[in-house]
């Protein structure tokens, strides 16, 4: 067995790794604060990852990225998950890669290239499986939409983003490619954002992929999604982990550090113990997709998904207990942390289709007709 990784996974990951905490970390108070970045900021921080190289790099080879392995990519999306600051290197949706036509030029390339950013309109409030999503597509004229609903999208879009909608339509759920100044949208913000589409027309040049295939669009993709989403957990939690050990070293209680305290070393011992568990499950599983494919590994990627998630849900309460609560002044709140990176309720029912997912693979549950 050779548990080395590749020289030039090893080259990415010391020069993110110095990124992330000499231009990325600095900021993370002040952002921590305002709740985003400065223009300036955020346009010193993308020429930094253009003159090392890093942008647009995970993108396939035909859209003019590098073409990287997965075991690659889990070492990017690692180092990248151990700062919150939302470090833009020219990652896309690979949802987008089912653009056709003109929606080429007019989303996939303009993302590609940093110019446009999608904003996922997918999850409604209070309904978190597809199949309760109430958003309409009703037919206008046989060709062209009305669409009406509310989402929960996860950030205040720009004037030149845009939006994928998932809604009901006749032929099942379907992906809608929209503009955000589209008529008929409006963005609310009341401690979260969400869109609303009111009698919103939209033709057939909107539809993206096939009408009532929204689930279906790159298939192929979402194994490899998973696993290094699975990495990006990993650097949260080891971010987490070196919050809490700096904390539990550096704050004196009574006369001594919280350190020398056997609750706290408890914490401390399982979260690094899970945290190594998990980490090399997920290049375990980068390797085998590497190795095999995707398809034939979606159990190996649904495996990742819910460990890494589950370990994520775990670090957050051990540090929390660990800080006593949210953090004293001055320091970062791991709650808050994490949730800036990871919608909680989106996480959970990750794990709710992890878990199904896996059960019917390990127990032959289609075979034995009782797969959901």
């Amino acid at each position: 067995m050779d548990f080395e990784f590749p020289e030039d996974a090893v080259m990415l990951r010391d020069m993110l790794r110095r990124f992330v905490q000499k231009e990325a970390q600095p900021l993370e108070m002040k952002y921590f604060t305002a709740g985003r970045l400065e223009p300036e900021q955020s346009a010193r921080l993308r020429r930094s990852i253009e003159q090392l190289g890093l942008w647009g790099l995970t993108a396939p080879e035909q859209y003019g990225g590098g073409g990287l392995d997965l075991v690659t990519g889990c070492v990017i999306q690692e180092e990248l998950g151990q700062t919150f600051i939302p470090v833009d290197i020219g990652e896309i949706s690979p949802l987008l890669y089912a653009c056709d036509g003109e929606q080429v030029s007019q989303y996939l390339e303009p993302a590609l290239a940093g110019e446009r950013h999608l904003v996922l309109a997918a999850r409604e409030p209070g309904k978190p499986r597809p199949q309760e999503w109430l958003t309409r597509a009703v037919e206008a004229d046989g060709k062209s939409f009305f669409l009406n609903g509310d989402k929960v999208i996860a950030s205040q879009p720009g004037k030149d983003d845009f939006f994928i909608v998932f809604a009901q339509a006749p032929a099942g759920l379907t992906a809608f490619l929209l503009d955000v100044d589209q008529p008929g949208t409006q963005v609310c913000s009341n401690g979260a954002f969400s869109l609303k589409l009111s009698d919103c027309r939209v033709g057939p040049e909107a539809v993206l992929g096939q009408l009532g295939e929204a689930l279906k669009l790159v298939p192929e993709e979402a194994p490899r999604a998973w696993i290094e989403m699975g990495a990006r957990y990993v650097g949260i939690t080891q971010r987490l982990l070196d919050m809490a050990v700096a904390y539990a070293r550096d704050w004196m209680a009574l006369g001594e550090p919280l350190a020398v305290r056997p609750a706290i070393q408890r914490m401390v011992a399982e979260l690094s113990v899970e945290l190594e568990s998990t980490r090399w499950l997920v290049y375990h599983a980068a390797w085998l997709v590497d190795s095999g494919g995707a398809k034939e590994n979606r159990l190996a990627a649904m495996q990742v998904r819910l460990a890494a998630g589950e370990m994520l849900k775990r670090a957050v309460d051990r540090v929390t207990m660990i800080f006593a609560g949210p953090g004293p002044s001055g320091s970062i709140d791991p709650q808050r942390f994490v949730r800036s990176a990871v919608p909680f309720d989106a996480l959970e029912l990750s794990l709710e289709y992890a878990r199904a997912a896996i059960s019917n693979e390990v127990l032959g549950l289609d075979h034995l007709g009782g797969g959901s």
